[in-house]
């Protein structure tokens, strides 16, 4: 069985095999078969049922040592990000189904973290949803770093202290959304419906915007959702559409637009 950094294990084929019976037989016996002549020998048929069985052997190994070292590179994978690292902390917390932010702390900020949750304070089972972030945060933070935030539960730690866990809610802006699009003169494809449209730009900033992520119209709807349109322009309007952006909001880890399907709306120009 051979190895290489690239590809791992690789099992010996049979002709390997069935040479080096061959050859050992030569030298045992002094006798002089090819591999040509070889093949109709007693010792062949004799042989060739072990050399099966050696190399089904050989490929169980292969495959064992191929699912090690996968499994090391997932390992690698979590010691690189671990937990208490800004990604592994909110892949951490969507594990368990929640949607979090970690604040990018500057040096003013050593030693403390703040962290922020997606979750409905006004939901009649908000305090059992407290308390279990709060445990999380305690299991997912280094020891020693204070937490912050006005979402407060204190946890009585296996030394017997008492130490308060805190996160932050989002801070919530209703938005509204304006689509503008221009018909391509090279193009025949047919427009879809206003109802599809919208749904289009919806399901997009739900699949590629979320708490504490800035906030990028021209990410949401393009030519590859619109090859029929010559130009696309994607606007935010946070005072009810007194104003309207296209620019990209820069978010603070606890920033999160909201809006609904209705509050969508879409211009078409011919």
């Amino acid at each position: 069985m051979s190895f290489s950094q690239d590809n791992g294990y690789s099992p010996v084929d049979f002709a390997t095999l069935m040479g080096a019976i061959r050859e050992g037989i030569n030298t045992q016996f002094g006798t002089a078969y090819t591999e040509d002549n070889f093949v109709g020998t007693n010792y062949y048929k004799y042989f060739y049922a072990l050399v099966q069985k050696v190399l089904e052997n050989e490929t169980k190994t292969a495959e064992i040592f191929t699912k090690l070292q996968e499994y090391i590179a997932q390992t690698n994978l979590r010691i690189q990000r671990p937990s208490v690292s800004y990604p592994g902390l909110v892949e951490s917390f969507a594990s368990q189904g929640y949607v979090a932010s970690v604040k990018q702390n500057l040096e003013a900020d050593a030693g403390t973290i703040s962290i922020c949750v997606d979750v409905d304070d006004a939901d009649p089972d908000y305090a059992d949803t407290k308390l279990e972030i709060c445990n999380l945060i305690k299991d997912y933070v280094v020891a020693g770093m204070v937490t912050l935030g006005d979402q407060v539960e204190s946890i009585v730690l296996s030394n017997g202290q008492s130490f308060d866990f805190k996160y932050a809610l989002p801070d919530y802006t209703p938005i509204l959304l304006r689509l503008t699009l221009t018909t391509s003169d090279n193009q025949v494809l047919t427009i879809p419906s206003d109802e599809d449209i919208r749904q289009r730009v919806f399901d997009n900033i739900a699949a590629r915007y979320r708490l504490g992520w800035d906030f990028e119209p021209v990410r949401y709807y393009n030519v590859a959702d619109a090859p029929w349109a010559a130009t696309i322009l994607l606007e935010w309007s946070s005072n009810g559409g007194g104003l309207w952006q296209s620019t990209v909001f820069q978010a603070a880890f606890d920033d999160l637009f909201t809006f609904e399907l209705g509050d969508i709306s879409v211009v078409i120009d011919p």
